[in-house]
Formats: C-alpha cells, sequence, structure tokens
C-alpha cells in the first residue's frame, strides 16, 4: 500500500494485539479503587501535599484505572498511534512511506510490555507514555514556526493542552522547558517572535516552580529515601551520577534498540571515514551496548551463574550480584561504571558530531542524543532510581528512535540502490525480533 501512514497503521494493530493479552495489575488496582474512596478533589489535594506534583495524570489513571480496561484500551492505542503520528510529523520531511516503516521498525524495538507493566498497565503508561507523547504534541508548533506554516484557531488550544498534560511529568517538564528555551532564543536571533511560544515557555518555567515548591514531592522523596534506599541521603553528586550510571546497565531491559541503532551509527560512520580514529568513535558505541547487554543479560542470568559454578567451583554472586550493586553504600563497580558511562557518552556526541557535522540537521540530532543521555542522568537524582525499574528508560527510547530516524534520512540516500533495499530489509527483520521478544514475553 502507498499510503505514507499505512505502515503507522500496522504499528497500531500491532500495539492493539498486546491490549488482548495484558490486564491490570500493581498500581492498577490500587489506583482503581482510588475513587470510590475518596472525591477528586480530594484525592488531587492529598496527593499535593503528601505525594507528588503530578495533579492532572493521577486523577487521569485513577479515572481509567476504576473503569473498564477496554475503555483504557481504546484511549492508550490511540496514543501509540499519536506517538508514531508524531515522530513521523515532526521528523520526517521526504520519502514518508519509507520513513514511517523505518519509525514501525524502530518502535517495535521498544520493550514497551517489560516497561510498561512494572506498575501495572494502565497507571504506567499514563504516567510515562502519555506525558511523553504529548509532549511531541505540544513541540509541533515550534515546527510549524519555524517553516512559517500557518496556525488555525483551534490548534493553540490543543497544543497547550497537550502542554499542561505533558509537563506534569517530571522529566517531560525538563525537556519541555530546555527545548522550548533553546527555540526561543534562536527564533529571537533570527528575528521571528512568537507570542505563543513565550506565553509556553512562561507556563513551562511556572510548572519547574511549581514542582520545586509542591510539598508532595519531598516528602514522597524522603518516604522513598528510607523505605528503599537509606544511605541515599548522604550521597553527592558524583554520588548520585555513579548511581545513574550503574542504574543503565543493571536496570535495563535486553532490546534491541540501542543495538541498532547505534549499530546505524557504526555502518554510516564507517561508510563515511576511511581514517581509523574516527571509525574506532564511530564503533565505540555499539561496542559499549554489547557490553551493557552482556552484563545484564548474561552474566547476571541464573543459567550464567549455574555454567560460572560448574566451571569455578564458585557463584558468580560472590563477585557482583544485583542487590549488592542497587543496595547500600558504593563500591568499585559504581565508580567503574561512572568512568566507562562517562567515555561511553563523549564517544556518542564526538561520533553524532561526526556524523553530522555537513549536515543541517547536526542540532536535532545532538538535541536527540543529549535527551536521551540527559532523561538517564536526571535518574540518579531520584531515591527510585532502581526502583522504578526499566519504565524510565521510555524516554532515552524514543530519543533514541528519533536519532535513528534522523540517521536513516540521512544517510540512506547516499547508498546504492540496492544497499538500500538491504538496509530496509535487515531493520524490519531486527524490527520483527524486537516485536516478537516483547510479544513471546506476554503468553
Amino acid at each position: 500500500m502507498d499510503w505514507e501512514y499505512f505502515p503507522i497503521l500496522v504499528f497500531t494493530f500491532l500495539i492493539l494485539i498486546f491490549h488482548l493479552f495484558v490486564r491490570p495489575s500493581g498500581d492498577d488496582i490500587i489506583y482503581g479503587t482510588v475513587f470510590y474512596k475518596e472525591p477528586v478533589l480530594t484525592f488531587i489535594q492529598d496527593a499535593y501535599f503528601n505525594w507528588s506534583s503530578r495533579i492532572i495524570i493521577m486523577p487521569v489513571a485513577a479515572f481509567f484505572a476504576g473503569n473498564s480496561f477496554w475503555l483504557f484500551a481504546i484511549a492508550n492505542i490511540l496514543v501509540y498511534f499519536l506517538l508514531a503520528t508524531m515522530i513521523s510529523k515532526l521528523f520526517v520531511y521526504e520519502n514518508k512511506l519509507q520513513a514511517n516503516w523505518v519509525i514501525v521498525f524502530l518502535l517495535v524495538c521498544v520493550p514497551f510490555v517489560t516497561m510498561m507493566t512494572t506498575a501495572g498497565w494502565v497507571v504506567t503508561n499514563i504516567h510515562y507514555l502519555w506525558p511523553l507523547t504529548f509532549s511531541l504534541v505540544a513541540l509541533y508548533p515550534i515546527k510549524k514556526i519555524y517553516f512559517n506554516e500557518v496556525f488555525r484557531g483551534y490548534e493553540y488550544l490543543l497544543y497547550l493542552v497537550a502542554t499542561v498534560f505533558g509537563m506534569n511529568m517530571e522529566i517531560v517538564a525538563a525537556i519541555l522547558v530546555t527545548l522550548y528555551s533553546v527555540f526561543v532564543v534562536y527564533f529571537a536571533t533570527k528575528k521571528k517572535f512568537s507570542l505563543y511560544l513565550l506565553i509556553v515557555l512562561l507556563v513551562l518555567l511556572g510548572n519547574i516552580v511549581f514542582v520545586f515548591i509542591c510539598p508532595g514531592n519531598g516528602v514522597r522523596e524522603m518516604q522513598e529515601i528510607i523505605a528503599n534506599y537509606p544511605e541515599y541521603a548522604t550521597f553527592g553528586i558524583i554520588q548520585k551520577l555513579a548511581v545513574s550510571a550503574t542504574s543503565f546497565v543493571f536496570s535495563i531491559d535486553q532490546n534491541f534498540l540501542l543495538l541498532i541503532t547505534t549499530g546505524l551509527a557504526w555502518f554510516f560512520s564507517w561508510q563515511t571515514y576511511k581514517k581509523w580514529p574516527f571509525r574506532l568513535i564511530g564503533i565505540s558505541p555499539f561496542i559499549f551496548c554489547i557490553m551493557v547487554n552482556t552484563v545484564r543479560v548474561i552474566v547476571l542470568s541464573p543459567k550464567f551463574n549455574h555454567l560460572f559454578s560448574l566451571v569455578t567451583g564458585n557463584t558468580i554472586h560472590e563477585w557482583i550480584t544485583f542487590s549488592g550493586i542497587t543496595n547500600g553504600y558504593l563500591g568499585f563497580f559504581h565508580y567503574l561504571g561512572l568512568v566507562l558511562m562517562t567515555f561511553f557518552v563523549i564517544a556518542l556526541m564526538l561520533m553524532t558530531v561526526l556524523l553530522f557535522k555537513d549536515s543541517n540537521k547536526l542540532g536535532i540530532a545532538i538535541l536527540a542524543v543529549g535527551a536521551s543521555v540527559m532523561s538517564r542522568v536526571v535518574m540518579g537524582f531520584s531515591p527510585t532510581v532502581y526502583v522504578s525499574g526499566a519504565r524510565t528508560f521510555l524516554f532515552q527510547y524514543i530519543a533514541m528512535v528519533i536519532f535513528g530516524l534522523i540517521m536513516y534520512q540521512e544517510f540512506n540516500p547516499l547508498m546504492r540502490a540496492e544497499n538500500q533495499q538491504r538496509l530496509f530489509w535487515v531493520l524490519c527483520f531486527m524490527g520483527g525480533c524486537g516485536y516478537l521478544e516483547s510479544f513471546f514475553k506476554l503468553i
């Protein structure tokens, strides 16, 4: 089919299949009873003073958790459709049919199932996926202003509503205020003035203040420290960065997405450069991701522990354990993780600059990679960095989907037609593997 959005319909159908197998669990059950116990305004007030600044997201989650699962499923499937659509509208400029297939191949490699069931399918999707998706809607006016496109009157309201919902999640709020600040300054240098962007930036800045002064955030942080990570209260900036780096290795799910995006970067950098220093920079992030998968999926697995015991007579747990890493004071492995992660980030940024130094997409590529990195860095400043588990990687994954898409559109046209076809089907195969990996975890 030649319709450019047909691939996104295929993606939506694949997500629908997930919903045939998942059911409410964990926090879904807790949220589902909220409105039977107290009115909405009381719930919001209690949340504000005792738990969180997410006073918009939490009642929405309670509403859907307390009603038919299929009401939520319909809404959630539409949000997944919106996610893919907005990535396309924001970052695809030509060859839309092919580019949209690539978006689908990358998105199905995101381990949605393992991430979104960590606290319950309903609650986790609404708290993480929905704000992220609506943040992409909130960014769309920036593109329209950049290309001097005309706004319809109702669009302002839609974009503002999306912004308000998205910014109610703290990480999304930080991303939005950063990007809006960057583009307001950029447009000012180009003598482009947008009252809408300025108003939204002021709203976003006000929201950041709201997040910091919300008493519930402080109460929750203290409760989480006491319950889950008492030593965290003594950590300084370096220790929190070390925790952030370690969480990347020990909390991430096995997934194909990071291997595909860093593999694409390796492939395109070797196509572009013949000198070995540049090629070494291009392959370094891919090697690091292989190492992370090896540690997380193989070294810490029960089967490897059994094999290690047969060969050495000892257990791998005498050397390193997940609980030993995620509890107590920091040790050698935490600081080793910080050093390795620092080299990884440097290599990732250098690779991005080398790939796009002659492209007008350099700025967007750096923003995508930067958002991916910072979404993990900020997790080190939360005592729930390990307890939250894999769901906090969603922001990094979507940023890497965008980065992979930008790379593909930039370098794929430079290859011969037959190589373009081979690459397309390799991505299709990897996407299939990624989807099946998630699907088999459901059945």
